[in-house]
């Protein structure tokens, strides 16, 4: 650690005050900037604990967290709440154990705890009260349904009197982008009627939050005959003809290239006949009276005897008869109108100067007759009942779609030249500062050199630097050791050092100016007279060992 601290002080000390001042700015930046990275990387990721919250039940569970000293944040001026991901599972639990959210309903928990001496006017408001919180509590559970409020009026039945009949409201607060149909209406109504004594669904009434009224009677559906429920049965014949038909189309001419609308009249009326036929062909004997009588009269004076018999007969007769009750089905289809439209064709075609334009070709007559029959097969055509079914061939007006294609077209073409322009400007920001902050350096002193210090034996040192200049026009990042530099190369490198000969005086300066002098010439005389050179070596050496 030591040797590294040597090291960076050494590399540090080469440079100038304001390259100093340049150096560190630079290194704190780079070190703010890792720090930032790192704390974002290891930032919590918070998701929603609970939403629409009121103030009461959000300052308890803020009060909570920070008992607890879990972080948290707040949204939506208070009513929404985030906490850490790897939290939330357990703080709904332990807050949902706490009552600090959700409606604490109660129904039939009120008679757990019964008190002595309640007047039976308050075991009838606790019975009320437990029937409006069950209704409330089963309400709540169906699809689209977030809170729910249901009133009973329940009078009080007299003695010899006839009591008036209950009657309900209820206040749905639905979730949000939910909507309930009038079947789901209709049965809340039926649940809450046969829930009741004396409850008619009719006495139902069935509010949203916003006060709009869901329900509208039965009495009132009722003289309407159900227009609703015709209109939805209609609508969907209709749709599903169109289906059909679309299909068809969309396989023979292509997509977006016809369009069909069908309507449909249908019969809702409900007719029930019933009808008494006679055949008088055929004759049935149902029943026969017979009553016959005799009398004698006998005169003895006259010496006369008369007798007489009398014989009554009554038959009676039936008719064949046959009795027919007939119901006739509702919604039955008693016309259809079909209407298609069909785009034509488009061909390139080529003009005397090259150029390929679109040309639009309109269907043929045969085309046309071939897709009306396969539409009459899809709808059932029946001409008795005075179905229509109509083809035409138009051209679209398709401008406004390729208008609009253009401009789309075009808005992606500049959010790519623009993500383009961005990231140039990026480098190109880059590159500035880059040379700005080259050129600043130089300005206070030439170009930074980056000296390493390699350790050797002893004393010696390696020195590493980083650019050519400052190694008098040596390879970038050659290792120059000890005494393996001549000693003429080494001086010239230290003179055309501007930064390193700024720091010596003048007589210092003049001192390594003659002995870089001297150093040259003895060079040069060298390469001159070799042989010279070598005699004069090896006497040097023999002098030094005799004198050894």
């Amino acid at each position: 650690m030591t040797r590294l601290f040597n090291i960076i002080g050494y590399i540090f000390r080469r440079y100038s005050p304001a390259q100093r001042v340049i150096l560190a700015v630079v290194f704190l930046l780079l070190l703010s900037i890792s720090i930032s990275l790192v704390l974002w990387a290891n930032r919590p990721e918070f998701v929603i604990l609970y939403s629409d919250l009121d103030s009461k039940g959000a300052s308890k569970i803020i009060s909570d967290l920070q008992g607890s000293k879990i972080r948290y944040e707040i949204e939506d001026s208070g009513s929404t709440i985030l906490v850490p991901k790897q939290n939330v599972s357990e703080l709904r639990l332990r807050f949902i154990e706490a009552g600090y959210v959700g409606q604490s309903i109660s129904g039939y928990e009120l008679f757990d705890e019964q008190k002595l001496g309640m007047t039976s006017f308050m075991q009838q408001l606790n019975m009320r009260r437990a029937l409006e919180g069950e209704l409330t509590k089963t309400i709540n559970h169906f699809p689209g349904v977030s809170q729910s409020r249901v009133h009973l009026v329940m009078p009080e039945s007299k003695l010899f009197e006839g009591g008036e009949n209950a009657s309900a409201s209820i206040v749905l607060s639905l979730s949000p982008g939910r909507y309930i149909n009038e079947s789901q209406i209709s049965g809340i109504a039926a649940l809450v009627a046969n829930s009741v004594e004396g409850l008619n669904a009719d006495a139902v009434v069935i509010v949203d939050t916003k006060g709009n009224l869901l329900s509208n009677g039965q009495n009132e559906e009722v003289a309407m005959g159900a227009s609703s429920s015709q209109w939805d049965l209609r609508n969907s014949v209709e749709r599903k003809l169109e289906a059909k038909i679309q299909n068809i189309l969309d396989g023979i001419v292509g997509a977006q290239n016809s369009m069909v609308e069908i309507s449909v009249d249908m019969n809702f009326e409900k007719l029930e006949r019933t009808q008494e036929l006679y055949d008088p062909e055929n004759v049935v004997v149902v029943s026969e009276e017979r009553h016959s009588e005799s009398s004698a009269n006998m005169d003895s004076t006259n010496n006369i005897n008369n007798n007489s018999e009398n014989e009554n007969v009554v038959t009676n007769y039936e008719l064949n008869k046959t009795v027919e009750h007939y119901v006739a089905n509702t919604g039955v289809i008693t016309k259809q109108t079909v209407a298609v439209l069909i785009n034509g064709k488009y061909q390139d075609v080529e003009d005397a100067n090259g150029a390929t334009t679109r040309e639009y070709v309109p269907r043929s007559k045969q085309d046309l007759v071939q897709i009306t029959a396969l539409v009459k097969s899809a709808v059932g055509f029946s001409a008795e009942r005075g179905d229509v079914v109509e083809v035409q061939n138009l051209q679209f007006d398709k401008s406004l779609v390729e208008d609009d294609q253009e401009y789309f077209a075009e808005m992606a073409a500049i959010e790519f030249r623009s993500s383009i322009i961005s990231k140039a400007l990026m480098a190109f920001g880059i590159l500035v500062a880059f040379l700005v902050v080259r050129a600043l350096l130089k300005s206070v002193g030439g170009e930074i050199e980056l000296p390493v210090l390699i350790g050797g034996g002893g004393n010696s040192e390696a020195l590493i630097h980083g650019g050519n200049q400052a190694t008098g026009g040596l390879p970038e990042g050659q290792i120059i050791e000890g005494d393996s530099m001549p000693a003429e190369q080494e001086a010239e490198t230290q003179y055309k050092s501007d930064a390193f000969m700024a720091k010596l005086s003048p007589e210092a300066q003049a001192k390594l100016r003659a002995k870089d002098q001297m150093t040259t010439e003895v060079v040069d005389y060298s390469k001159k007279n070799p042989e010279d050179t070598a005699k004069l070596l090896r006497t040097w050496m023999t002098t030094n060992n005799g004198n050894q």
